[in-house]
């Protein structure tokens, strides 16, 4: 088995690749517009052309976002329908797992343990899957927005390992401006943690190459550097951001107090979000500490479970400026802590037949959960995605009806198809008819108003359950 792996490695690793885009391209088949996408499709349904989602984005940027990136991308994706942003969030998806894999370092060349235990890591440990890697207006901003920033530091750390072969410096220079103004400009936490690793490898690759009397500064870095902040700097200044911050803080403490009590809440959900990485990382660094692979300050410094592990915690904790976030907001950090737990991983060292279980026990035993998982949360896909378009078809059915009096009323989603993989349930359809999210389904199809009612009500009052419902 070993010596067919081996032999067969790089077509296995290209196999597990593909099908980690098919597996993410059914769930987006499966996932339909859902809160917030119908916001921003009213908007979008009123543009005419490139120019129009421009002005409405500059129109965001001044009244209630400085995510320029993010929330264009969000606008773009609804113009271009939601059959072009399954196949572009697929590739998203796909991209941020090469990424994080051309960030673990020491591995095998095509190393399949490596790749399975990232795509593991992703399905069961990513914050609120749902929300951040299938729903549009989330994953624009933060799946989309990491693999931006994901993607700088990867080119970025490319760039300074052959800095002084580098053909063009003056092209480097300016491609690394214009990549760390985007990169800089997706999101406030993550994009944060980006700079502050970006800085950290600089200052490794500075120091290191000073002790041997090399050049130690070169143009992209600097550039870099500084198309970063430009772009951070960009997004945080928004006028939009400070009027919706006044609104988000209201009845907050403030002060010292409210520094800590925010930093409090900050402990409690990492803890909530990312306790069984943690405890892997923790045993991780113990066995490095212990095989000599962290015994000194230099191996410290430039240890890249040392340096994500920092950039996780600092990209955590930069959310305490800002008033109680959504856990949607730690995407980006839970990013960097499995990089940072999976070189671990990597580096520890495999003498012992004790350890070497360990490791393949643990991306076997996460394969067989993700097989579980992925099918069964499929099958609920499929259901919550029927009952959704059944709805609708409710709803286009009244608006055709020339009799129809334009008030229609709906089945709510039924609890037991509820898993982690949908966002829908944070934002169905409510028995009120002014509710925000009947509001805007009111407005999308043009209706007089909508209500829903649980499933088994609204089949004791408007007729027998649908054939198929299970």
């Amino acid at each position: 088995m070993t010596a067919f792996v081996e032999k067969h490695r790089k077509t296995i690793f290209r196999v597990i690749v593909a099908a980690a885009f098919c597996a993410i391209f059914a769930y987006n088949l499966l996932t339909p517009y859902m809160s917030d996408d119908y916001a921003y499709l009213l908007d979008v349904r009123e543009a005419d052309g490139l120019f129009d989602l421009i002005r409405q984005q500059y129109g965001e940027y001044l009244s209630n976002s400085g995510r320029v990136i993010g929330q264009f991308n969000v606008r773009l994706s609804l113009s271009l329908g939601k059959p072009v942003f399954n196949v572009i969030n697929s590739v998203m998806f796909t991209a941020l797992l090469l990424f994080m894999y051309a960030n673990i370092k020491r591995k095998k060349k095509y190393d399949i343990f490596v790749l399975l235990l990232i795509l593991t890591f992703l399905w069961k440990f990513t914050v609120d899957f749902g929300q951040t890697m299938l729903w549009i207006c989330g994953s624009c901003n933060y799946l989309w927005g990491s693999v931006i920033i994901l993607g700088y530091i990867t080119f970025f750390r490319y760039l300074l390992n052959r800095a002084e072969s580098l053909r063009h410096p003056l092209w480097a220079a300016l491609g690394t401006f214009l990549y760390g103004i985007a990169a800089g400009w997706c999101n406030e936490n993550t994009s944060g943690g980006g700079i502050l690793l970006v800085l950290l490898f600089s200052l490794n690759f500075w120091w290191d190459r000073r002790k041997d009397g090399k050049k130690s500064i070169f143009p992209f870095m600097i550039t870099g550097l500084v198309g970063m902040c430009a772009g951070f700097l960009g997004m945080i200044s928004a006028p939009g951001v400070r009027s919706r911050s006044q609104v988000m803080s209201e009845g907050d403490y403030t002060g010292l107090v409210g520094l800590l009590s925010r930093i409090y809440k900050i402990t409690i959900s990492i803890r909530e979000l990312f306790f069984a990485v943690l405890v892997i990382t923790v045993i991780v660094v113990v066995l490095l500490v212990l095989q000599k692979r962290l015994s000194s300050f230099n191996l410290i410094r430039n240890h890249e479970t040392v340096l994500f592990l920092v950039a996780a915690v600092a990209t955590c904790y930069a959310l305490a400026m800002a008033p109680t976030p959504a856990n949607r907001a730690y995407f980006g950090a839970g990013v960097f802590l499995f990089i940072a737990c999976i070189q671990g991983i990597v580096d520890v060292k495999e003498e012992e037949l004790t350890l070497r279980a360990a490791k393949y026990s643990l991306v076997s035993v996460l394969c067989l959960w993700l097989c579980f998982t992925y099918l069964d949360n499929l099958v609920n896909l499929a259901r919550i995605c029927r009952e959704e378009n059944e709805r609708i078809a409710m709803i286009q059915a009244d608006k055709a009806d020339p009799n129809g009096d334009g008030i229609v009323v709906v089945p709510k989603l039924r609890e037991a198809f509820e898993n982690p993989y949908s966002n829908m349930y944070l934002s169905d359809l409510e028995d009120d008819k002014d509710y925000w999210i009947n509001h805007f389904y009111e407005i999308y199809y043009d209706v007089g108003n909508i209500t829903a009612i649980p499933r088994e009500e609204w089949d004791e009052l408007y007729g027998e359950e649908p054939e198929g419902n299970e």
